[in-house]
């Protein structure tokens, strides 16, 4: 099987549909022959991390502190915002194609045997999970960087032992799944708090807190809270564990301190000690999509995956704190599930225009509708027939500032076409 055959197969999975299902996960991974690997005594430190923002720069942080830090290191993202291979890595490098390949091969005959239990064909998330396990275990990793995909009780990834959880943000998005409240939304993702495993708790609204620190008790685990026994003070992380500086994170953002410095008391209550090494690690740390600038036909695009109310706040703060009261135009676009009018509401004032490009995705918006409610704004918006025509648009007015933002489809679209 190629690369390429790889992908197709694994894609050929959507057709069953998205399942929460930790039964069926279980039953997979035990008949790989991975759980031991998982939860036995000699597996690698995992940092488990769940949010409904900010869970992916926390991974990248924790991937890179530990790699610094001279660990056999993996890391799981998702979503992956250009390559489908940023899901599995291993130190900082995506997992190679002919790697890829050669697992999926391996695991195959095993997805095979799925669709004919009790417990059904396995889903293309569970088998992108299953790879990494299988590739870590290969590679002998000591920590692994793992990102949430959804949730977190029900999540493929949640069937680890993992040496500390975090809990970067709650937020309400997602509430077809997870639920309608933040209470339960909190509740989902606290579902990968484990029996006497330390939790790192990132700051979160009260009632998504009391939550999650009800889940924690229940099961006797330690709790770092940022605001309480996680502190910074300039660039001095306090914790329990001691005084730490300077922390400097390598990703620009206004949230970014926060999150570098829970990825670094996260690393402390899994026994990996504070460095300069670790330290360098969090400055060098990078995931795009991520606050990603890059020049275009001579002017400045920020590329951002916000995609909720909570994350296009921070953009805005983000854009602030950088570029002042600088003007810019949006390329943007939207999944069905998001609210667009609060979204963009957050960027009115500098915000002069919207350029709608249209997402290859069943559940894209359409441009016509996503332009008539930032309109509704006041926003001037246009929609348009690809995405090179919405760059273009953009690009040719007299703002010297893009920021392309409201999806990962359409940031990684753009970050392939543009910059790659």
């Amino acid at each position: 099987m190629t690369y390429e055959q790889a992908l197709k197969y694994i894609s050929s999975l959507e057709s069953r549909g998205w399942k929460l299902g930790m039964e069926r996960t279980a039953e997979f991974v035990n008949r790989l022959g991975l759980v031991p690997f998982l939860r036995g005594p000699e597996r690698p430190k995992y940092i488990h991390i769940a949010g409904t923002n900010g869970k992916g720069s926390t991974t990248a942080y924790v991937q890179h502190a530990a790699h610094a830090a001279g660990l056999r290191t993996g890391a799981f993202f998702s979503p992956f915002v250009v390559d489908p291979r940023e899901r599995v890595q291993f130190g900082l490098e995506l997992i190679p194609k002919d790697e890829f390949a050669r697992i999926t091969t391996l695991i195959k005959a095993t997805v095979d045997e799925m669709d004919t239990t009790e417990f059904g064909g396995v889903t293309e998330f569970e088998l992108k999970t299953a790879i990494g396990f299988w590739y870590w275990q290969e590679r002998q990793c000591e920590l692994v960087s793992l990102e949430v995909g959804l949730g977190g009780r029900l999540d493929s990834t949640n069937v680890v032992d993992p040496a500390c959880a975090i809990i970067v943000s709650i937020g309400m998005d997602h509430m077809h799944i997870l639920g309608d409240t933040l209470e339960l939304i909190a509740r989902e993702k606290a579902g990968i708090i484990k029996p006497g495993r330390p939790l790192v708790l990132g700051e979160t609204p009260p009632e998504a807190r009391a939550a999650i620190l009800e889940v924690a008790r229940e099961n006797n685990a330690e709790v770092w809270e940022f605001g309480h026994e996680i502190r910074l003070e300039g660039e001095t992380l306090m914790t329990p564990a001691g005084s730490y500086g300077p922390v400097r994170p390598g990703l620009f953002g206004a949230k970014q301190p926060h999150n570098a410095a829970l990825a670094i008391a996260a690393l402390q209550l899994a026994g990996v000690p504070t460095a300069e090494e670790l330290l360098h690690g969090i400055s060098t740390a990078f995931a795009p999509g991520r606050f990603q600038t890059a020049t275009v036909e001579g002017k400045t695009v920020v590329f951002d995956g916000a995609h909720n109310v909570d994350s296009a706040l921070v953009l805005r703060q983000s854009l602030d704190q950088r570029f002042g009261d600088r003007k810019y135009a949006l390329v943007t676009s939207m999944l069905r599930g998001h609210e667009a009018q609060p979204f963009y509401k957050s960027f009115l004032g500098p915000c002069t225009r919207a350029e709608v490009a249209p997402l290859d995705n069943p559940r894209a918006r359409s441009t016509e509708e996503i332009a008539a409610e930032v309109a509704a704004l006041g926003i001037s918006a246009t929609p348009h027939a690809s995405l090179e025509q919405a760059m273009a648009a953009a690009l040719d007015g007299p703002e010297d500032l893009v920021v392309v933002t409201g999806s990962f489809y359409l940031v990684g679209d753009a970050i392939s076409r543009f910059v790659a």
